[in-house]
């Protein structure tokens, strides 16, 4: 009955402990909000997690299951973010250089 019960506390807790939480953050083009933009997160290796759109102010907002390493894609950029046990914040600024545009973090 012991290791029923711890079983099922695991079950119920392991999850909760994996949640890692929000990525946001707000993205600018030349000093202005990078407005009503597409933004993806991917793993790593390109599989996409979560699509949407930035807000007229540039923001942003996912939520992330797993914990680790992302990429933040934007205005045709990549940038590196990461998901922990807690909310995550970015501030991005895209750049042009040359004729590409870059997203650097602030």
């Amino acid at each position: 009955m012991k290791i029923r019960n711890l079983l099922f506390v695991m079950l119920v807790l392991i999850p909760a402990l994996t949640f890692a939480g929000d990525i946001f953050g707000t993205i600018t083009k030349s000093g202005k909000p990078f407005a009503k933009q597409p933004v993806k997160i991917t793993t790593i290796d390109g599989k996409l997690v979560k699509s949407d759109s930035t807000d007229a102010f540039g923001y942003f907002s996912f939520t992330i299951k797993q914990v680790g390493q992302f990429k933040l894609h934007a205005g045709g950029d990549v940038a590196d973010v990461s998901s922990n046990n807690s909310p995550t914040g970015y501030k991005f600024e895209l750049i042009q250089n040359n004729s590409k545009w870059q997203l650097i973090k602030k």
